[in-house]
């Protein structure tokens, strides 16, 4: 699945061209695609699949993997290496590219549009979040970006009538630190979360992440897909397996979290550090780096800021990601709060409300993407 990223007008008629959908046979992706649609579909992967080969019957581009990868439920049955698939194994396939014209109505009703349970008090949730992470939190995004618009939908479609301000602060170390510890806001999002069957204790964390510990953690309210970029054509690397690409010279900027990659069975002592994402790309190109390791948005987003789309691409390795909503361990009504979000994000998945939400801000992405 070594992909190369295009150029901006491959990636224009990537946008805008007729692409189908693999209906749920258990026919192999191969097979002649029905048409495309707006729903999630279920696919059986066949003899001879991989996730891009899937993506490119279903959604019209190789490229397109990570929606697939993404999608609740199929990270967590396919692992890390998205071209290992196992016959028979279920996947969802999210709505075609360009199939979501707008974001769903439901995603932005208000509380006067919803019908109060008999006797039930309106609450106010007081939640905070940053900006300038597109696109998950960010103001020059539709609805503040796909995590903002998502706490909303989900929030709309619990059982409690909840009134939901959302106020962006772009100071995330304090969100953690003393506005949600000290009551001033009763959430934050979105979170990445360290696995504490791999930590086991709160002191074995990076210090940075301690913090973590003492907030209870919502279900996934995003997927996100940390993949290894390397110079493209590149044939001396012949990586078969995310064990071998553990050898290699990784670029991973300073500041960035590492904790995923170390649970991920990486050594951070042996990561190249760079000064910034664009650095990284730099060491890669100049040949003092094999791979860089970005969240899939950061690292397209890079390439194309610098030019250096043809010299790069994507490798078969990732490491999957998860964002949570979080609220203060000892903070009873916000843990109460808490699980009716979970409640509401169930059911925003099952009524195809969350799929359309991600395929709008996926699609959002490239279209920013191209107009650069």
């Amino acid at each position: 699945m070594k992909i190369r990223l295009p150029h901006l007008s491959t990636l224009t008629a990537a946008l805008f061209a007729t692409v189908h959908f693999v209906a749920s046979t258990g026919t192999p992706a191969s097979a002649a695609p029905a048409a495309c649609t707006q729903n999630v579909q279920e696919y059986y992967v066949a003899s001879g699949d991989t996730l891009s080969r899937i993506a490119k019957a279903s959604l019209g581009d190789w490229l397109m993997w990570p929606r697939i990868y993404e999608y609740p439920g199929n990270a967590d049955v396919i692992g890390n290496n998205p071209d290992l698939l196992i016959i028979g194994m279920r996947l969802s396939i999210p709505p075609c590219p360009g199939s979501v014209e707008s974001l769903p109505e439901t995603a932005a009703a208000t509380i006067e549009d919803k019908p109060a349970a008999a006797g039930a008090e309106t609450v106010t949730v007081y939640v905070v979040t940053g900006d300038n992470w597109p696109p998950f939190t960010d103001t020059d995004w539709p609805n503040d970006g796909m995590a903002t618009e998502i706490i909303r939908a989900a929030f709309e479609a619990s059982d409690i009538n909840a009134n939901v301000e959302i106020d962006i602060i772009d100071d995330w170390n304090a969100q953690v630190t003393s506005l949600v510890k000290k009551d001033r806001y009763q959430m934050t999002f979105p979170w990445a979360m360290p696995d504490m069957d791999f930590w086991q204790t709160c002191d074995r964390l990076p210090e940075p992440m301690q913090i973590r510990c003492e907030y209870s953690k919502s279900k996934p309210i995003v997927n996100t897909t940390q993949v290894f970029f390397q110079e493209a054509g590149r044939a001396d690397l012949g990586d078969t397996s995310l064990e071998t690409v553990k050898t290699r010279r990784i670029c991973r900027p300073k500041g960035f979290s590492t904790f995923d990659m170390v649970e991920a069975g990486f050594s951070i002592e042996h990561l190249v550090v760079g000064d910034s994402p664009q650095d990284c790309f730099q060491r890669l190109l100049e040949g003092s780096a094999d791979y860089v390791a970005l969240n899939r948005f950061v690292g397209l987003a890079v390439a194309h800021d610098m030019g250096i789309t043809d010299n790069v691409e994507m490798s078969d390795f990732s490491i999957p990601g998860r964002l949570h909503l979080l609220a203060y361990a000892t903070n009873s009504d916000s843990n109460r709060y808490l699980d009716d979000f979970n409640v509401g994000l169930d059911r925003i998945i099952t009524n195809g409300v969350y799929s359309q939400i991600v395929s709008y801000f996926n699609d959002e992405f490239n279209r920013r993407l191209v107009k650069q």
